[in-house]
């Protein structure tokens, strides 16, 4: 009979398993495929993350220099002595703008006064008017006169607004350049107020960094001392390490030594007066194995009671464990002295540089002292110059005075008509610059009627003895 072919089922199993083994290749392909993606990805992310941090780093430092030599030009000396200097010189302008403000106000008062003189001598020349007929000369010289006053009273107060607009003028100035120096406080006030700001914070950044850089610091030297422990821990292991393999050594020697000696003795020998020997250093050998086995297993109990593990197979694994634990730690260890090294090198960098800008603020220093040296012989020879103006200046007070003096008693000498002044100018009228005019005005009137009188009176004595001498020769 022929058989009917059957179906091999282990052909389709194997079938099946490499089907399952390709596609479980291939999943673990494209996972691969994705975790390098990944992986380059992340690379590429923390590359530039980190360039980013370091520009970012750089422009900080960049930032913290300019920021530093800022500082120290704002808190200088001489930045506070121009401080000063500014603020005195604001607080004579305010002082001078207030005087003029009591200038220009008395100058009004002045004016407003002189108007009333003025509108009442108006009001007395319309009084006198109606009062009496005046002939033609003497209305003519009054009108000549009036018309003098009222061209001198118009000059007055020509001069006087004048001096007001002058007055008004140099106190808009004045008022401007206040505003001015108003404004750049304020401005140095908020550049002042942002970089004592800007300071704060690096101040803080500062401070983070001295803390993190303390911590790293102490870090390192516990690492150091871990790495110091670790080595003398390290050789101590090498030297119980070598003396146990010193051990083994010996006692493989031994059993080497003892086997060739078993193969020995156990061939046939026909000498029977060795034996006895021989059993006897047998007996000896194995005693001595004996003992050597008690050694081992005290030295293999001692260590499961160290372990706490009764399983040797354990013992060796957590053995070979600890020892790859310790060959982490070193290389940890290693990184992190690497690591210390690079940021020593970073602190050494660090005060290099704070080093070349301390050397770069004391030359800046000798400047600003040489600019100030310089400043101060200026201002010793302004000081002079002044006192010398003011010295002047007094001087030249004190003869305006007396000249003043001088035009008073000549006034009261010849006798002047203190009428008209009284008149124009009120009650009280001493004289000064601003009424010095009239006063002279007025001496040179009297001055004119003395000649006049004078002249007249010596024509008179002359044409008196002209006519004696014709009455005797008529007689």
């Amino acid at each position: 009979m022929n058989q009917v072919a059957r179906p091999d089922p282990n052909s389709s199993t194997e079938k099946e398993m490499i089907a399952m083994a390709e596609e479980e290749l291939s999943r673990l392909q494209r996972q691969l495929r994705i975790m390098e993606d990944d992986r380059l990805a992340f690379s590429d992310e923390t590359s530039t993350k980190l360039e980013k941090q370091r520009k970012i780093i750089l422009q900080l430092r960049e930032e913290k220099e300019k920021l530093c030599e800022d500082i120290n030009v704002a808190t200088c000396k001489n930045q506070k002595r121009k401080d000063k200097r500014m603020s005195k010189d604001i607080t004579k302008l305010l002082e001078i703008y207030d005087e003029y403000q009591e200038h220009v106000r008395m100058e009004k008062e002045e004016i407003v006064e002189m108007e009333v003189q003025i509108k009442k001598l108006e009001g007395d020349i319309k009084k006198l008017r109606p009062k009496s007929s005046v002939s033609c000369h003497l209305f003519q010289a009054r009108l000549t006169s009036g018309q003098k006053s009222l061209q001198i009273l118009r000059n007055k107060l020509d001069n006087m607004v004048k001096k007001f607009c002058a007055i008004l003028a140099a106190n808009k100035e004045l008022r401007e350049e206040i505003d001015h120096l108003l404004k750049e406080r304020n401005h140095f006030n908020e550049i002042w107020e942002k970089l004592l700001k800007d300071i704060n914070t690096r101040k803080k950044y500062m401070a983070d960094l001295i803390d993190q850089a303390t911590i790293a610091f102490d870090q390192r030297e516990e690492w150091c001392s871990k790495l110091e422990a670790l080595k003398k821990r390290a050789d101590m292991d090498c030297v119980l390490h070598s003396e146990e393999m010193r051990e083994v050594q010996r006692d493989l020697d031994h059993y080497m030594n003892l086997r060739e000696f078993l193969c020995l003795k156990g061939q046939k020998r026909v000498l029977r007066d060795l034996e006895e020997k021989e059993r006897l250093k047998q007996e000896s050998q194995q005693q001595e194995l004996e003992r050597q086995l008690e050694i081992y297993e005290n030295t293999l109990k001692k260590i499961r009671e160290f372990c706490a593990e009764e399983d040797v197979e354990r013992i060796a694994a957590a053995f070979l464990k600890q020892e790859e634990e310790n060959f982490a730690l070193f290389n940890y260890v290693n990184e992190l002295s690497h690591e210390i090294e690079s940021l020593t090198n970073g602190i050494h960098e660090i005060q290099e540089k704070i080093d070349e800008q301390v050397e770069i603020c004391k030359e800046r220093d000798k400047q600003h002292k040489a600019t100030i040296s310089s400043l101060q012989k200026d201002l010793a020879i302004a000081a002079q110059l002044t006192a010398e103006d003011k010295n002047q200046l007094q001087q030249t007070k004190e003869n305006l005075n007396e000249t003043l003096k001088g035009i008073k008693d000549i006034f009261d000498v010849i006798q002047c008509d203190m009428g008209p002044i009284l008149r124009l100018l009120g009650e009280s009228a001493p004289i000064n610059i601003f009424n010095v005019k009239i006063y002279l005005g007025t001496i040179e009137k009297r001055l004119s009627d003395i000649i006049t009188e004078t002249y007249l009176a010596k024509r008179s004595v002359l044409t008196r003895g002209l006519d004696k001498p014709m009455i005797s020769s008529l007689k």
